[in-house]
């Protein structure tokens, strides 16, 4: 048996997956503002727990979004900083096509 080691993007780049979470945190957050200060003038604990899911529920969608192999080819050509991944770093195993068993009518 080959002893395969599977390295992650977050292991190979900490800093981009730091911030890359960052950015998606404070995206959802401005996009939430509105109902967070709304909460906060009305001491409405309802609103703010209301605000809080919403604002990690965004926070999931933008981070889901970004996970996308079309995303990440346009963040790796026109905002590498922010792509998971270098240019030219090696395909994930979720990239790699991995072919089906061979059968005898070939």
């Amino acid at each position: 048996m080959s002893k395969h080691k599977a390295v992650t993007t977050q292991s190979q780049h900490p800093w981009r997956a730091t911030i890359r979470t960052i950015l998606a945190i404070v995206i959802a957050l401005a996009a939430i503002a509105p109902v967070v200060y709304t909460a906060a003038t009305m001491q409405s604990p309802e609103l703010a727990t209301g605000a809080a899911a919403a604002a990690l529920t965004l926070a999931g969608a933008i981070t889901r979004i970004m996970a996308l192999p079309v995303v990440e080819t346009f963040l790796q050509r026109f905002v590498p900083w922010l792509a998971a991944g270098a240019r030219g770093d090696e395909p994930s195993a979720t990239e790699i096509e991995v072919a089906g068993p061979a059968t005898l009518d070939e």
